[in-house]
C-alpha cells in the first residue's frame, strides 16, 4: 500500500504534467483525502488532537490552493504558483514525517481502545396515531435536510449523469424509504408510513417507488414515463462497472462522514471519549461495524455522556 506522502507527490506529478487540470477534484486527489481522513482519525482517537489539528490546517491550506489554480484561467506549473507551491511543500513534509513514525502513533499513545462498546439501539415498535406519525416524519426528514437538499439537486439537475442519478436514487430508499422511515421511528404497521400525506410528498420528491391505493406503482411528481421506470428499475439493479465511479464517490461520502462523527466522540472529553472512539474505529477498520452502527453508536455515547 502506497504511503500518503507517495499518493500527495503522485497526484502533484500528474498536476505538473496536465493529467488533471482540476486536481482538487481528480482522481488521484480524493485518494489522498481519503487516506487523509483515515490518518487524521487515527491521531484524534489516540489522543494526539495537536498534530491533527496542525496536518488539517495544513491540508485545508493546500486544498484552497488547489481550488484556487483550478478557478485560474493561467494554469502555471506548481513551482511557479507560490502560494500552492508553499502549501504544498509543508503538507508533503508533515506526511512524509508522519509516514516516518508509522506505526509509532499507536505506540506513543496512551489512550487503550474500550473493551466493549454501546450497542446500537433497535427502537421497539409502537402503535401510532397518524397525526403524530405524519409530525414525526416531518421531524425526521427536518434532521436530515441537509443530505435531503443535496440528492434533490443531484436528481434534478439535467446535467447529472444517469449513472449517478441511479447511485443517489439508491440511498434516498436507504434513508427515505419507507422502510426506512418506519424502522427509525418504531412503526408498527408500515402502511401508515404509506399513508403519511408527508412521506407521499417526500416520496414523490425523490422519487420512490411507492404503491397507491389500487396497487400500481406512483408516479415521482414530474418525473413521468420512462425515467420513472429507468430510475425505479436501478433500485434493484446490480452493481456495474458503468456506474462504479459513482457508487464510489458515494462510499467515500459515507466514510468521511462516519469519521468525522468518531473525531466528534474522541473530542468529546470525559474518561471514555477517546477508548471508546479508538475501538470503534478499530472495529470500523476491520468491517465488524457498519457506517450506519458507528453512528448509532457514537450517539448513545454522547448522550450518556
Amino acid at each position: 500500500m502506497n504511503s500518503l506522502s507517495d499518493m500527495v507527490g503522485a497526484a502533484l506529478k500528474a498536476y505538473e504534467e496536465g493529467q488533471a487540470l482540476d486536481l482538487a477534484r481528480s482522481a488521484e486527489w480524493l485518494q489522498v483525502r481519503d487516506r487523509y481522513a483515515w490518518l487524521s482519525s487515527r491521531l484524534i482517537v489516540n489522543g494526539h488532537e495537536a498534530v491533527a489539528g496542525r496536518i488539517d490546517r495544513e491540508y485545508q491550506t493546500l486544498r484552497e490552493a488547489l481550488l484556487r489554480a483550478a478557478t485560474s484561467s493561467a494554469k502555471p506549473k506548481i513551482k511557479d504558483n507560490y502560494p500552492l507551491w508553499e502549501a504544498a511543500t509543508e503538507f508533503l513534509l508533515t506526511v512524509k514525517h508522519l509516514d516516518h513514525l508509522g506505526g509509532q502513533i499507536e505506540e506513543l499513545s496512551k489512550v487503550k481502545p474500550a473493551e466493549t462498546i454501546a450497542a446500537t439501539r433497535a427502537v421497539p415498535k409502537r402503535s401510532w396515531i397518524q397525526e403524530d406519525l405524519d409530525e414525526a416524519i416531518a421531524q425526521y426528514q427536518a434532521s436530515r435536510a441537509a443530505r435531503y437538499k443535496e440528492m434533490l439537486s443531484i436528481l434534478d439537475n439535467s446535467q447529472t449523469p444517469e449513472r449517478r442519478k441511479r447511485v443517489v436514487r439508491r440511498e434516498a430508499q436507504r434513508i427515505f424509504g419507507r422502510n426506512a422511515v418506519a424502522d427509525a421511528l418504531g412503526v408498527k404497521a408500515t402502511r401508515m408510513v404509506s399513508r403519511s400525506p408527508v412521506w407521499v410528498k417526500m416520496a414523490d420528491t425523490l422519487g420512490l417507488p411507492r404503491r397507491s391505493r389500487s396497487g400500481p406503482p406512483s408516479g415521482a411528481g414530474q418525473r413521468v414515463g420512462l425515467e420513472i421506470a429507468a430510475e425505479q428499475a436501478s433500485l434493484k439493479a446490480t452493481e456495474t462497472n458503468d456506474y462504479a465511479a459513482a457508487d464510489t464517490a458515494l462510499l467515500r461520502q459515507e466514510r468521511e462522514e462516519t469519521l468525522s462523527r468518531i473525531n466528534k466522540l474522541a473530542r468529546s472529553g470525559g474518561k471514555t471519549g477517546h477508548s471508546n472512539a479508538k475501538a470503534m474505529l478499530q472495529k470500523y477498520e476491520a468491517g465488524e461495524m457498519t457506517d450506519e452502527q458507528v453512528r448509532q453508536s457514537v450517539d448513545l455515547l454522547l448522550e450518556t455522556a
